[in-house]
């Protein structure tokens, strides 16, 4: 059977047990901070287990992307150098919500292994949690398996869980007998062993708890089934392969890496280091990963997973030196594992484009960054040798990391390769250290309020902007009472969600007008209470009145910003569409913001827009709003929406069961929950202002509409007018006639440039003739006035020709008499006497004045000149021996 076949038995075998199908969500977890990337099937059902969402089925299986890369599950190390590691694959598993437990999910997971996939009952081994006696007796008793083929295993090997805090449990995991001819070959040898002769394939996780930060276990309120099977390696297994490399979803990807380098797998598989091997493994397994990344919305960057994502790409390309001198050979080999693998993830197909370019530029910055960095890698090697040190230290490590781009990882890779190791807390604290002078050291300080699980507020922003309801939680923030948090049972104030910031206004109770200063959903993810942050500014006392619970509040939203808000995003929703149409199906959305001033759109893309595109998406937005056309709202079933084609944001977390979509009928459909226009007239016009890069792959579109695009359009006009009058042209000359005044003034200036270069030279002769000797350094001292740093050099160089020696140019800015610059200059003759490190430190000590160069010119700059300056530079020359 090949992997195809494999995944899909997996998935009809559950479905026939009454489990419905899921697709595989996307490898960037959404609104999850505890983990990078999905690492496990259950990451996407992991509210169900906690109790804080539904869904209309209690039993489930899919086939699930996963990387672990980094974070706790971190297997890129080991990736090439061990015959399981990889960075993606796929698990398959299987889950129950409250519904069935370890009975049923042990007799499933053992018909499925010995009857659809036809292993080997007998090369089949159990391990159970130490204190899991129920496990233990269901898998003797009722399956069968004799005790010398089961062992009890602590914490660290059968108790699961997904992060440091979350759903967890006991586990009970099956093992195949790879044979008493692999590992370490001991009599005594079973699973929980660390040789290679078990092999888990199967983890069967009874969720019962949930960990909390302080390690206490909570028992779970739908307490179910979680199980996680690695495809791969099942299919390394299945068709009895010694390596999860050589199953067949690897197969393409080795024959493509042998053509596209001219080296036989089959041969390097033979070698004593296993260098070129590894290198095999590394270029197949990351391809994957990287690919998948970057279809599901991940960038390279320099921090969180778009840095993973950067440190895997790297790996890559320093593997691939191993095979090839092309550094385009893993960029290439990605093309192959897109074609092969569309057919299981079609976003592979969407987001080609993106993913190789995105892979070439990251690998041909790499390699720039290779030949410098590794220059400074073997001069610290050589120099720690010499001093007889086997040790790279923290502070190299990290200079190689901030400098050259050298993730502490692959600095290891390559120092190991040379017998060198590497100290990683050295590292961290000098990165540490970096991070707190550059002022990047960050803490959350985002007020979390605390309410009862059962209170909710029925949102009513989208009918009305005023409401009056009944105050449900109440909570005084200082003993004036000035700010307070309240609930109420209603409420028509937006919560910042999708981008949009939260809603301005205010709020009376008993006579007194609050000010809304903050907003927050707190309470269940899907039916959550709106607290409301008030401050009271109380005319004749320092105290506001106590507010109570059963008060009434009438709660006003600002209507303006809100009006100008909704414009802003509903443009959003048809900028996104226009995007697509005009640059590809690829782009996909990385980021917004939207409020009532502007509308910020971060998306991927590789290149910048051309002027062209910019006047095409606004064209094509522009006629939209023109044509008036009337938005439909409606609520569906999150698949439904997947089936008919409505744009999702990959890092956003939806209620599978209902979902908001905001449609353009015929242009635009997305899932969102913020307030948009009736119609698309409404918005007025729309106009982008600027378009720039944020990182690798992910550029930011600021736009703007209604009255700021208004302003706009006022303002341009009446700048050009006033130019068209000024220039006495039509207004649709006033670029070329600016452009044509701007071309003579660079000649003009270009002109000046020559006309004093020709001054400064004719004082030559008359400035050499006042060089004097001074000690033992023959010395000028001169004063000009608004000549810039080339201008100055020039006169230093030509004063030489005549008489060398130590110049000091004291330059006064015409323009601003507060500012002078200094300049010194000493010929190499005199470089020995006259020190310009010691002359710079002199400057500073004694009139506070900072600059910097070389052993033969400095330069700086300061105020007001000071008086005694011209002396106390001559003292200094002539102390010089």
């Amino acid at each position: 059977m090949n992997s195809f076949e494999i995944r899909q038995k997996f998935l009809d075998y559950f479905a026939r047990n009454g489990h419905t199908v899921v697709a595989s969500s996307s490898l960037i977890p959404a609104q999850d901070p505890t983990i990078l990337f999905t690492n496990a099937g259950m990451n996407q059902f992991k509210d169900i287990f906690l109790g804080k969402e539904k869904r209309s089925y209690v039993r489930a299986t899919s086939s699930q992307k996963c990387v672990r890369a980094g974070g706790k599950h971190n297997d890129l190390d080991q990736v090439g150098f061990t015959e399981r590691h990889l960075t993606f694959f796929e698990m398959l598993g299987n889950f129950s919500f409250g519904d069935y437990f370890k009975k049923e999910a042990i007799s499933y997971a053992w018909e499925f292994l010995t009857k659809d996939m036809g292993l080997d009952a007998t090369t089949l081994y159990i391990s159970v949690y130490k204190d899991d006696n129920e496990a233990y007796d269901l898998w003797h008793k009722v399956i069968g398996i004799p005790e010398n083929r089961m062992v009890r295993l602590g914490e660290k090997d059968n108790f699961w869980q997904m992060g440091d805090t979350g759903p967890c449990g006991p586990c009970s995991e099956i093992y195949v007998d790879r044979g008493i001819d692999r590992g370490c070959k001991q009599p005594g040898c079973a699973p929980g062993c660390d040789c290679s002769r078990f092999t888990e394939i199967w983890n069967l996780v009874f969720m019962q708890y949930d960990r909390q930060s302080d390690g206490e276990l909570v028992p779970l309120k739908s307490p179910g089934v979680d199980t996680g099977m690695g495809l791969e390696r099942l299919c390394m297994i299945v068709q009895g392969k010694d390596l999860i490399f050589n199953a067949d979803m690897f197969d393409v990807l080795i024959k493509k890496t042998e053509e596209l380098t001219g080296v036989s797998y089959q041969q390097v598989s033979q070698e004593s280091t296993g260098d070129r091997k590894a290198a095999f493994h590394v270029l197949a397994d990351h391809v994957r990963s990287t690919s998948l990344l970057i279809a599901d919305g991940c960038s390279p960057s320099n921090e969180g997973r778009g840095y993973v994502l950067r440190k895997i790409i790297r790996r890559a390309a320093l593997f691939t030196q191993k095979l090839s001198s092309d550094p385009k050979t893993f960029v290439k080999l990605a093309e192959t594992f897109i074609t092969s693998m569309s057919p299981v993830f079609p976003e592979l197909t969407v987001n080609k484009t993106l993913i190789l370019n995105l892979l070439e530029s990251e690998v041909d910055r790499f390699s720039h960054n290779l030949i410098q960095g590794q220059h400074i890698l073997d001069k610290y090697i050589e120099e720690n040798k010499k001093a007889g040190i086997t040790k790279l230290s923290g502070e190299q490590v990290f200079k190689l990391y901030d400098t050259y781009g050298f993730p502490p990882e692959l600095t290891h890779l390559i120092a190991r390769e040379k017998g060198f190791d590497t100290d990683p807390t050295g590292f961290e604290e000098a990165m540490q250290k970096q991070q707190e002078q550059s002022g990047k050291k960050t803490s959350d300080k985002t007020e979390q309020l605390l309410v009862a699980e059962n209170i909710a507020t029925k949102f009513v922003g989208y009918e009305t902007l005023e409401a009056t309801s009944k105050i449900i939680f109440a909570k005084s923030e200082d003993p004036e009472n000035i700010e307070n948090w309240i609930i109420t049972e209603e409420s028509p104030f937006y919560v910042e969600c999708g981008g949009q910031v939260n809603d301005q206004g205010t709020v009376t109770i008993n006579n007194n007008v609050y000010t809304v200063v903050d907003l927050q959903k707190v309470g269940d993810m899907y039916n959550p209470a709106i607290a409301v942050k008030i401050k009271h500014a109380p005319e004749n006392s320092t105290r506001a009145p106590e507010i109570k619970i059963g008060d009434s509040a009438h709660c006003v939203v600002n209507a303006q910003a809100r009006a100008n808000t909704v414009k802003n995003h509903t443009a959003t929703h048809l900028l996104q569409a226009a995007l697509i149409t005009i640059l590809g199906p690829q782009v996909k959305q990385a980021g917004s913001l939207v409020n009532e001033k502007y509308l910020r759109f971060d998306f991927s893309h590789h290149e910048a827009l051309t002027p062209e595109q910019i006047v095409a998406v606004e064209d094509l937005v522009n006629q939209k709003i023109l044509e008036n056309i009337q938005t439909k709202i409606f609520n569906t079933s999150l698949d439904d929406a997947k089936t008919k084609g409505v744009i999702a944001f990959f890092g956003e977390k939806y209620n599978p069961e209902n979902v908001r979509v905001v449609q353009v009928p015929g242009f635009s459909a997305e899932l969102c929950g913020g307030t948009h226009a009736s119609s698309t007239g409404i918005i007025g016009c729309f106009k982008i202002t600027s378009d720039i890069a944020l990182a690798a792959g992910t550029r930011r579109l600021v736009a703007i509409t209604g009255p700021e695009a208004l302003k706009l359009f006022q303002q341009t006009f009446s700048t050009v007018k006033k130019l068209s009058e000024e220039f006495k042209a039509k207004q649709e000359e006033v670029l070329g006639a600016v452009y044509k005044l701007h071309q003579n003034f660079l000649e003009a200036n270009s002109q000046i440039k020559q006309l004093k270069k020709q001054l400064c030279k004719s004082q030559i002769p008359s400035w050499a003739k006042d060089i004097k000797p001074v000690g033992a350094t023959p010395f000028l001292y001169l004063e000009t006035e608004d000549l810039n740093p080339d201008e100055l050099r020039m006169i230093a160089q030509e004063l030489e020709k005549i008489t060398p020696g130590f110049y000091v140019i004291i330059n006064k800015d015409a323009e601003d008499k507060n500012k002078f610059g200094f300049f010194g200059y000493v010929n190499k003759t005199y470089e020995a006497t006259v020190n310009l490190k010691n002359f710079s430190q002199f400057l500073k000590d004694t009139f506070q004045l900072r600059g910097g160069g070389s052993t033969t010119m400095i330069q700086g700059g300061g105020t007001v000149v000071p008086g005694n300056f011209k002396q106390e530079v001559l003292k200094w020359v002539e102390a010089q021996k």
